[in-house]
């Protein structure tokens, strides 16, 4: 959430600030910049909670997981390494 909002305030100041009276580009646009793709954290439960499957999979799979024993830091280091832009759920 606070990530989200640093990065709202971020692209805003980029859009409003435009050099020599220039467009902004089309991926800078406030419509692009809606709060669904900028706050999409793959940790959070979606709107629709509880449904049991995705609390399940976030306790199975989630971060604090991994974290939690030798084996599930064996997998983050494994995706690191592997390049995965998503480490955990």
């Amino acid at each position: 959430m606070f990530l989200g909002q640093i990065l709202r305030s971020t692209f805003q100041k980029v859009v409003g600030i435009t050099p020599h009276g220039t467009t902004p580009t089309s991926f800078l646009t406030p419509s692009a910049l809606n709060s669904w793709s900028i706050d999409f954290v793959r940790t959070k439960t979606r709107h629709h909670f509880p449904r049991p499957n995705e609390a399940k999979r976030i306790k199975k799979h989630g971060w604090w997981t991994r974290m939690a024993t030798k084996e599930g830091r064996r997998v983050l280091q494994r995706r690191i390494l592997k390049g995965r832009y998503v480490l955990s759920h």
